[in-house]
C-alpha cells in the first residue's frame, strides 16, 4: 500500500495539504509530518522505528493500525467521520457566521454612510436654516426700523446709516447714496459717508456704464466702484447706489442684501418722496398765503374755515374770525355770488375776490379780501388835501372880509377906552374890564386870521422864549364860561419854551375847549381838567412834557389811529369841523414840539405837547 487520501467532501484536491485524513504507510506519512490533519498509519508495529513513532505520536489524531485489523479501522474511520462531520459543520457555521459578519459589516458601512449624509444634510439644512432665520430676522429688524423712521424728517439718513453698518460687515465703503428726480425734472443726489448726509445736484445718468467718471465730474475727486440698482415700481427714477472698495469677493452678497430689501426701500422712499413734495407744496400755499397782506381763505357752504393765512380755532366760521359777527356778513361774495366792496367791521374795508370749487360733492370757496382801508383814506386824504388847498386859497378872501369888522370892533373899543370918552363919562369898573377883553379877543381873531395866512401859506412862524403858565393863563380868560362847570387843576413851574405865543394860545384853547365838551357830553358834572408838567430824557435828549388830562368819555382805538387827520371829529354834525386837532399838531410841528394823545372809551384822555428843553 502506498497512499490512501481521504478528500474534503465534494472538493477536487489541489494540493495534499487540502486534506484532512491521510492514511498510509509511513513513508508516505512522513512527507506530512507537519500537516495537521488525521493520521492513520498501516503497519506493524515491528516495523516502525521507535524514533518515528515517537516523532508520529506528536502529531494529533494519529493512530496506529495492523494491516488486517480492519474492524478497528472502520471504527476509527467512523469515529474520525462523526468529528470530520462535526468540524464539517463547525467550518461551515464559521463560514456563515464569517459571511454574516461580512454582510453585516458592509451593511454597517452602508449605515455608517447613510448615516453621514444624513448628518452632513442636516448640518447642511440646519445651517441653511440658521442663515434663512437669520436673513428673514434681519428682514424683520430692517422693516420695524424703516416703518417706525419713515415718519422722521431725517429719515433718508436714518435708512443710509441703517444700510451703513449693515454692508460694513460685507465690504468697505465710501459712501452711500440716492439719486432721484425732482418736479422740476433735476438729479438731486442724497448721498451718506459714515459721518453725515450731504445733497448735490447733478444731471447724472445712472443706466450708464461710466457713472463713477460722471460722478468724478459732479465731485471733484476719484470715484471708486460703483454699484447701483434702480428702485423699482416707484413715481420717478431713482437709484441707490454704493461707492466700495474691493468688492470682487463681496459682490454677491452685496447683491443679495439689497435684492431682499429693495422693494420695501422703494415703496417707503417713494411714500417719503411724495410726503416731502406734499410737504413742499403746503409749505408754498402756506407761503403764498403768509405773503399775502389782506386775509385769504378756504370755507366750506356753511361758513366754516379750512384753511387760512390768519389765526384761528379748528371749526370756526370766517364772519366770527373776520367780523366778529354771529351770522354771515350781508355782502359776502359767497352769499351775493360775486366780488363784493364792504366794510367788514368797525374802521376796515375789504374789496374780495372769490372762486368756487367742488370736492367729494361739497363745494368749497377760495376767497381773497382785499384791505382797501388805506386805499379808501389815502382817497379822502386827496379829497382833504383838495379841500384845505381850496380852503387856503378862500383863506386869503376871508381874511380881507373878516379884517374890515374886526378893524371897526376894535377902533370902536378903543374909542370908547379912550381918555377922551372917559373923561366925560366915567365908565363901570366891570364894563371898562369886558371892553378890554373884546379888544384883546379882537386883537387875537386878527391874529389867527394873519396866521391862517401864513399858514396856508408855508411861512416859518417866529419863535420866542415864553413862560407856558403865562401863555395858559392868557387862554383861560377865554375859556371862562366854558370851564365854570368844571374843576381845574393847576401845577406847573416857571419854565420857559422856545414858541409863537398866539400859535400856541390857540393849540391850548382848541384842547381845553375839547376837554370841556368831552366831559359834558357824558353828563359828568364836575368833569375835572388837569394840567401839568414833566421833565423826561427821551432819546432825542432832554424834553418838557405838557400834560391835560379830562375825564371825558375818550376816544377807542379806532378813532385814535386817525384822529389827527383833517375833517375828522367825533361831534355830531354841524358842531366841529374836524380841523382843530389836525391844526394844533400841525402848529406845534411848524415850532418843533410834537402832540400826543392816550385814551380809551370812557376813561377820559391824556393830550401831551412835547418841547425841547431849554
Amino acid at each position: 500500500m502506498n497512499k490512501f487520501f481521504l478528500l474534503p467532501e465534494s472538493s477536487q484536491i489541489k494540493n495534499e495539504t487540502d486534506a484532512y485524513l491521510l492514511i498510509g504507510e509511513l513513508s508516505f506519512l512522513d512527507n506530512f509530518i507537519n500537516i495537521k490533519a488525521s493520521k492513520i498509519l498501516i503497519a506493524t508495529p515491528d516495523v516502525i522505528d521507535d524514533k518515528k513513532l515517537h516523532q508520529m505520536a506528536s502529531c494529533s489524531n494519529f493512530f496506529i493500525t495492523e494491516t488486517d485489523n480492519f474492524t478497528r479501522l472502520s471504527q476509527f474511520l467512523k469515529s474520525i467521520q462523526i468529528e470530520s462531520e462535526k468540524n464539517r459543520q463547525v467550518q461551515f457555521i464559521k463560514s456563515e457566521i464569517q459571511k454574516k459578519r461580512k454582510k453585516l459589516e458592509f451593511l454597517n458601512d452602508q449605515l455608517s454612510d447613510e448615516s453621514e449624509k444624513k448628518i452632513e444634510s442636516l448640518e447642511k439644512s440646519h445651517i441653511e436654516e440658521t442663515e434663512k432665520n437669520k436673513k428673514e430676522k434681519s428682514l424683520l429688524h430692517f422693516l420695524d426700523f424703516i416703518q417706525s423712521e419713515s415718519i422722521g424728517d431725517d429719515f433718508v439718513e436714518s435708512v443710509f446709516r441703517f444700510i451703513w453698518k449693515d454692508l460694513k460687515k460685507i465690504t468697505r465703503l465710501n459712501l452711500i447714496g440716492l439719486s432721484m428726480t425732482t418736479l422740476s425734472d433735476r438729479s438731486k443726489i442724497l448721498f451718506y459717508d459714515g459721518s453725515g448726509e450731504s445733497m448735490s445736484i447733478a444731471g447724472v445718468n445712472f443706466s450708464a456704464t461710466n457713472i463713477a467718471i460722471q460722478l468724478t465730474s459732479v465731485w471733484g475727486r476719484p470715484v471708486g466702484k460703483i454699484m447701483s440698482w434702480q428702485l423699482p415700481e416707484i413715481s420717478r427714477e431713482s437709484y441707490l447706489f454704493l461707492e466700495v472698495i474691493d468688492a470682487q469677493d463681496s459682490q454677491n452678497k452685496i447683491n443679495s442684501y439689497i435684492a431682499e430689501r429693495i422693494a420695501i426701500l422703494s415703496m417707503y422712499l417713494d411714500r417719503w418722496m411724495i410726503e416731502k413734495e406734499i410737504e413742499v407744496a403746503v409749505d408754498r400755499w402756506k407761503n403764498t398765503f403768509r405773503s399775502f397782506s389782506g386775509s385769504t381763505h378756504v370755507v366750506d357752504e356753511n361758513f366754516k374755515i379750512y384753511q387760512s393765512n390768519y389765526a384761528r380755532e379748528n371749526g370756526e366760521f370766517c364772519y366770527k374770525v373776520l367780523a366778529q359777527r354771529d351770522s354771515p356778513c350781508s355782502m359776502c361774495p359767497i352769499i351775493q355770488n360775486r366780488n363784493t366792496n364792504f366794510v367788514i367791521k368797525e374802521g376796515v374795508s375789504v374789496k374780495t375776490y372769490f372762486s368756487q370749487f367742488k370736492l367729494q360733492l361739497k363745494n368749497y370757496f377760495f376767497v381773497i379780501y382785499e384791505d382797501i382801508t388805506k386805499l379808501n383814506q389815502l382817497h379822502s386824504h386827496i379829497i382833504q388835501t383838495e379841500k384845505m388847498s381850496t380852503l387856503g386859497r378862500l383863506g386869503n378872501h376871508l381874511a380881507h372880509e373878516l379884517n374890515n369888522p374886526l378893524t371897526g370892533i376894535k377902533s370902536y373899543v378903543q374909542t370908547i377906552l379912550s381918555e377922551k370918552v372917559t373923561a366925560s363919562a366915567t365908565l363901570p369898573a366891570s364894563t371898562k374890564s369886558d371892553l378890554n377883553e373884546i379888544l384883546k379877543a379882537t386883537i387875537r381873531c386878527q391874529k389867527i386870521i394873519k396866521n391862517f395866512i401864513e399858514f396856508s401859506q408855508k411861512k416859518e412862524p417866529s419863535l420866542e422864549k415864553v413862560r407856558f403858565s403865562e401863555v395858559l393863563q392868557n387862554t383861560l380868560v377865554l375859556l371862562k364860561t366854558a370851564l365854570r362847570s368844571h374843576r381845574l387843576y393847576i401845577d406847573l413851574k416857571n419854565d420857559e419854551i422856545l414858541v409863537n405865543s398866539h400859535d400856541l394860545q390857540q393849540v391850548l384853547f382848541n384842547l381845553i375847549k375839547n376837554s370841556c365838551q368831552a366831559m359834558q357830553d357824558i353828563g359828568t358834572a364836575p368833569g375835572t381838567i388837569k394840567i401839568y408838567q414833566e421833565i423826561k430824557d427821551m432819546q432825542a435828549g432832554a424834553k418838557i412834557l405838557f400834560h391835560i388830562e379830562d375825564t371825558g368819555s375818550g376816544f377807542n382805538e379806532a378813532i385814535l389811529k386817525n384822529i389827527f387827520q383833517p375833517f375828522m371829529t367825533t361831534k355830531v354834525l354841524g358842531e366841529g369841523t374836524g380841523l382843530g386837532l389836525y391844526l394844533s399838531k400841525k402848529l406845534l410841528n411848524n415850532m418843533n414840539a410834537n402832540l400826543k394823545i392816550v385814551s380809551s372809551a370812557n376813561k377820559g384822555a391824556k393830550i401831551t405837547l412835547i418841547f425841547d428843553r431849554l
